[in-house]
């Protein structure tokens, strides 16, 4: 199981990757203990790009924060990249480059996301 810092670590890289690539109305909350879908967090926006764009946006949280690894984003990438040009390797190179250009934005939506006491 993933912290509470990670999983607000990988949430705000969903949030700020998917930003910088034209997302809107973008909304993540980390849990104080794992939901019905035992899910520790979730990411949700709205988002006309491509399905490959769409791919970084979920491999951005697993590059944001490797201690949290989505297993679930990565059956959707792969799901997104089907029939595509794009490899998963791709995917993650280029949310990479981009979660190393926005780390400041992506710690400080991190920091916003913790739970009461959640800090680790």
């Amino acid at each position: 199981m993933a912290n509470y810092q990670d999983t607000a670590r990988h949430e705000a890289g969903h949030v700020v990757v998917a930003r910088a690539l034209g997302a809107f109305d973008l909304h993540a909350v980390v849990y104080d203990r794992p939901n019905a879908a035992n899910e520790y967090g979730r990411f949700t926006g709205m988002f006309d790009g491509t399905a490959e764009d769409e791919a970084v946006i979920l491999m951005a949280g697993a590059v944001a924060s490797p201690g949290c690894p989505g297993p679930s984003d990565l059956g959707q990438v792969r799901a997104l990249l089907a029939g595509s040009d794009m490899t998963v390797g791709q995917a993650r190179g280029e949310a990479g480059r981009l979660v190393r250009r926005h780390r400041g934005a992506i710690d400080r939506t991190a920091r916003r996301l913790l739970p009461p006491g959640g800090g680790g």
